[in-house]
């Protein structure tokens, strides 16, 4: 059943070799990284910490290409981690393949794309990705989190996911864009009661006028939908038309804001609900020779395992500081909250911190350290906070 649900995203990833023109240079590594480290309460287990803790030790596999054409770049990744516990905890095995390519089809037309499939058994140790926004291509952007991850603790959960966008300038200040995604949440082993497999899926268009060397302001119009797997309740359909405005504050500092509407159609016991919401989004960054910060802030109508379609606020903040040539310190900051707009009542929240310090002590050797805590703050299914703390090493191969 894996290999079927693997067949997805293998053939868009072989579409997103396709549409590259001849390969100028292919570079193809692999990061080896091992971690040992102590957390305090890895699944959230509600009552305190007592009992709860145990040192984790995990090993990951990344390898990965990259493929550069005169045109663009493509690139495809993978993921193992295996993690062994001393207390308590079973062993995990999680995996995942991606990717993506950037083209530029013409002087005046770009194409993205991507797509990757995800096996993971959550737990506080790491992230848990919004699997409507994904992964962060940037590794300076901010981590948006899943509203409903901490109600997942302990499950094995596989999301499936893909997007494209189509970009051309009309001319010297005017261009259009057009988007596409969808992504399919499932629990392979079942799940509890109140957590529900879904997948969503959509599509946007926007227009941008430049009208300085450094802003634009614009006009887009979304539209999602969300069908739940277990039964039409909670499916839903949203459309968000929104204003847009983009500038530069500074060289290396630049602003962008959305605000618009939600017209959300649901479906509940009984018939459907209509209701109109406030959407928008801000984000901010900062981007120096030696310092990066970046933050952003959204409000948007989406589909959630645990509280069904819910109006989502969320926020995340990256920054990371280079020492010197070898060293580099960054934090990170990120929270999600979700209620229900379909008549099921619920709440649900998560949100994480972390510090991270690397130091490259040879040329493809790197120490690491990193701590995070985690916890739920106003939720419907409450869990326990989590403090981790891990040192590791991380080993460089192929011609990168």
């Amino acid at each position: 059943m894996t290999m079927i649900k693997l067949a997805g995203p293998i053939v868009g990833i072989g579409l997103l070799l396709a549409s590259s023109a001849a390969i100028a240079e292919t570079k193809v590594g692999a990061d080896v990284a091992v971690n040992a480290g102590y957390a305090s309460n890895p699944y959230g287990a509600v009552g305190g910490s007592g009992g709860t803790g145990s040192a984790t030790l995990s090993g990951s596999f990344l390898p990965s290409v990259v493929m550069t054409s005169p045109t663009g770049t493509t690139t495809l990744g993978g993921e193992v981690t295996h993690t062994e516990y001393t207390n308590r905890y079973s062993a995990t095995t999680d995996y995942g393949v991606s990717g993506s390519t950037s083209q530029q089809l013409s002087r005046l037309t770009a194409l993205t794309a991507s797509a990757g499939f995800r096996s993971f058994v959550h737990n506080s140790l790491h992230p848990i990705y919004d699997p409507i926004i994904g992964i962060p291509t940037d590794p300076s952007a901010p981590i948006i989190i899943d509203p409903s991850g901490a109600t997942s603790f302990a499950e094995r959960v596989e999301t499936i996911y893909g997007s494209v966008g189509l970009s051309t300038s009309l001319s010297s200040r005017d261009s259009v864009s057009a988007t596409g995604r969808f992504s399919d949440v499932r629990y392979p082993n079942g799940a509890l009661a109140s957590n529900r497999s879904y997948s969503s899926y959509g599509g946007g268009l926007s227009y941008q006028r430049l009208i300085s060397r450094d802003t634009s302001i614009g006009l887009a119009m979304n539209i999602g939908r969300a069908d739940y797997r277990d039964g039409s309740l909670g499916d839903g359909t949203q459309i968000s038309p929104s204003v847009i405005f983009a500038t530069k504050l500074a060289p290396r500092v630049s602003l962008n804001l959305s605000a618009g509407a939600t017209f959300n159609e649901t479906n509940v016991v009984g018939g459907k609900i209509k209701n109109t919401l406030f959407a928008g989004s801000a984000s901010l960054c900062n981007q120096g020779d030696r310092s990066n910060l970046c933050a952003s802030l959204s409000r948007s109508v989406s589909p959630t395992s645990f509280a069904g379609t819910s109006k989502v606020t969320a926020f995340g903040l990256s920054h990371s500081y280079r020492l010197d040539p070898r060293s580099e310190i960054s934090t990170s900051l990120s929270y999600s909250r979700a209620s229900s707009v379909g008549g099921l009542g619920r709440t649900t929240d998560y949100g994480t911190a972390s510090v991270g310090y690397s130091r490259q002590v040879a040329e493809r050797l790197s120490a690491t350290l990193r701590l995070s805590y985690s916890d739920t703050f106003d939720s419907s299914f409450s869990r326990g906070s989590n403090f981790y703390g891990a040192v590791g090493l991380r080993y460089r191969l192929g011609n990168f």
